[in-house]
């Protein structure tokens, strides 16, 4: 069942968890739970109104009852850690994306116009990177997506009018690739931009009309191996993303440092595209899967036989929410085997992707930020007992600084210390606020106040004494 917008985990509600039905498997096995029931009624009328008495012992159900619980416990346990990996990479893959980020927004040289409008494009691909990886894991190739075909635009083999090149149906594989079901183009911002016309209209394969409809489709749809032109987006995209910090690096606008944490941080991104590969194409054994199934049903059939004769009508109910319990871990553990999917309880990858490019629109929103602009300004004081300003600090000797954070640390080893500026919440168990231009003491415990020679300012907070000399 998709997530509403496929963007939270949990939809709130005013229904405890027991009640629920969204975000549960019951929608998808209740007509396995009817079946059981019918069984189980047909059980029960043939063995209290025929002559054929159907109270079997068969103490094979309890055996089977032990061994069908252990193969479900591991079946779970080996999809909740696929489902788990997942998470993880993409953790792991949105660290190297902010890494990066930072790098080249902060690290990089500015000496023109055209080095901002560099950054900014291969920024742009890192948010590219992100939805391009999560198309490429839902089995979605293509870049005629909206939330990232605006992205790809400044890329060659994705820009107008080169875009429009086919991807050639392959011909050394024996599918009947004609049959494959073909679904119309997705229109895009691009297409509104080109006066409405398809941009994938002479592609042979074209896109999925939505970025679900793939999953909708009962009919074979065409895969990634089926197509002579490469798709694997995101691959390529670092290429791009290589390409550029290569070009940094021979005009000399990073340091060295800067150079490994940004080529580090891409090395990083393919190898979480890679484990969200080995995860994808590599499922639990068929053989296993089946095995598990047989193993349910044979014991969710053979159980009315046993309790029949003991339970009567109550049977059915019984045997029911035996089939519910057992069939309902079998359901889950299969819904996160993949869990790229856009199923209510796999990975909310569209919520993962908005973060990713909420977090870099706004770091690139405003220049990078320059350490005297917020270091030495009059909101910042660094010492904390201290009115006087970091730029007020910096005209005193290193000396006296080193003198005032001393004094700074042997006031906090007291337990009532007044501080010199009104600062919310800075009462520190109970230490008065006192007014900017009042003399106070750094330490109650009777500690003197440190007269330092200041050269006149016009800074309010600042309290002035004999001969430019100020109280701190």
């Amino acid at each position: 069942m998709p997530r509403k917008y496929g963007t939270t985990v949990y939809v709130r509600s005013k229904w405890p968890l027991m009640l629920r039905v969204k975000g549960t498997v019951i929608l998808a096995i209740w007509w396995q739970i009817l079946l059981v029931g019918i069984y189980s009624s047909v059980v029960f009328v043939i063995h209290h109104y025929t002559d054929w008495k159907m109270n079997y012992g068969l103490s094979l159900v309890s055996i089977m009852g032990m061994v069908v619980s252990l193969l479900l416990v591991f079946r779970t346990n080996t999809a909740y850690d696929r489902y788990w990996e997942g998470r993880r990479l993409w953790s792991q893959m949105t660290l190297s994306i902010r890494n990066l980020t930072r790098g080249i927004w902060v690290c990089v040289a500015e000496t023109e116009t055209r080095d901002v409008l560099e950054k900014k494009s291969a920024i742009n691909l890192l948010v590219a990177f992100a939805y391009a990886t999560k198309h490429y894991l839902r089995e979605e190739y293509g870049y005629d997506y909206d939330d990232m075909v605006d992205l790809l635009t400044h890329i060659p083999k994705y820009s107008l009018p080169t875009s429009t090149q086919p991807m050639d149906w392959r011909s050394d594989i024996p599918t009947a690739l004609e049959t494959l079901q073909q679904q119309p183009p997705a229109r895009s911002h691009l297409s509104e931009k080109s006066g409405g016309q398809d941009i994938g209209a002479s592609s042979n394969v074209s896109q999925s009309a939505g970025t679900r409809a793939r999953h909708r489709q009962s009919k074979a749809q065409a895969l990634a191996f089926d197509f002579l032109t490469p798709t694997n987006i995101p691959v390529e995209l670092t290429y791009y993303i290589g390409s550029y910090i290569k070009a940094c690096s021979n005009k000399q606008k990073v340091d060295a440092a800067t150079l490994t944490m940004m080529n580090n941080a891409l090395v990083m991104m393919v190898d979480c595209l890679t484990g969200f590969e080995r995860i994808l194409r590599t499922p639990i054994p068929l053989a296993y899967s089946i095995h598990l199934h047989h193993a349910t049903w044979i014991y969710i059939l053979a159980l009315p036989f046993q309790l029949v004769s003991g339970m009567a009508a109550l049977m059915i109910p019984a045997v029911m929410l035996a089939a519910f319990t057992l069939l309902g871990i079998l359901g889950i553990g299969y819904e996160i085997e993949n869990p790229f999917n856009d199923d209510y309880n796999d990975l909310p990858l569209d919520d993962f992707c908005k973060v990713i490019q909420a977090e870099v629109e706004s770091m690139v929103a405003t220049r990078s930020p320059v350490p005297s602009d917020w270091i030495f300004s009059d909101d910042n004081y660094p010492l904390s007992n201290s009115r006087l300003s970091a730029k007020e600090l910096s005209v005193l000797s290193l000396e006296k600084v080193h003198e005032l954070m001393a004094q700074e640390n042997q006031g906090r080893r007291s337990s009532n210390v007044q501080y010199s500026r009104a600062v919310p919440g800075n009462n520190n168990g109970g230490g008065a606020y006192l007014e900017p231009g009042s003399p106070t003491r750094a330490q109650s415990g009777g500690l003197p106040s440190v007269v330092i020679d200041v050269p006149p300012t016009s800074s309010s907070g600042l309290t002035k004494v004999n001969s430019n000399k100020a109280t701190v």
